[in-house]
């Protein structure tokens, strides 16, 4: 990573001709998926989004995502972008700016910057929101009657007008209670159809 943040002041051409080489690979890589015709493709966006600036972002990351995206809808293959972290500004040019379909992981505060009610009102109609569970303080700390609490907010934060999946706001951890997984799919099942 720091070899790459002086390239790009040192050398940008050699950077640029770096990057043009990935992109033509993942490219290739995502032809080869969509036409395997999977339930989705999951793009990883982590660090092209939380170690980069945004111009950076935008100028190296952002085609990329959009042309597999754009590859995604052609073939009707569900395309998800995943990045951990701060991710907000992520959600609204994803929404904005690319044909992805499905977001996550939306962490809460202070691991990621995601409100679930005001990401669901701002960008909900254009994209289907996935996550926003707390992976720490609920799954792996909370007690049972704490992940059923949550996983109902976060059902009632984001379920009108569909286009939610309750998940995690990323893994679940090593250690994470199994009763807290159960009560989590139990909780889905329960409150998540509407």
């Amino acid at each position: 990573l720091a070899g790459a943040t002086y390239a790009n002041y040192d050398h940008p051409d050699l950077l640029e001709e770096l990057v043009a080489m990935q992109t033509g690979s993942i490219l290739q890589e995502a032809e080869m998926a969509v036409a395997a015709k999977p339930d989705f493709v999951l793009i990883s966006a982590s660090g092209m989004w939380t170690l980069n600036t945004p111009a950076l972002f935008r100028k190296f990351c952002l085609p990329p995502i959009q042309k597999v995206a754009r590859m995604c809808r052609e073939a009707d293959v569900i395309c998800m972008v995943h990045s951990c972290g701060k991710e907000r500004e992520l959600v609204e040019i994803c929404a904005n700016e690319t044909e992805v379909h499905c977001i996550n992981p939306l962490e809460v505060p202070p691991m990621g910057d995601c409100i679930l009610a005001e990401v669901k009102a701002k960008f909900g109609h254009k994209l289907a929101l996935m996550g926003n569970l707390h992976t720490t303080d609920v799954m792996l700390r909370g007690t049972p009657e704490k992940v059923a609490q949550a996983a109902r907010e976060a059902i009632h934060a984001a379920a009108a007008g569909g286009g939610f999946i309750l998940s995690t706001g990323d893994q679940c951890g090593r250690d994470t209670p199994f009763e807290n997984i159960h009560t989590l799919v139990r909780t889905a099942r329960e409150y998540g159809r509407y």
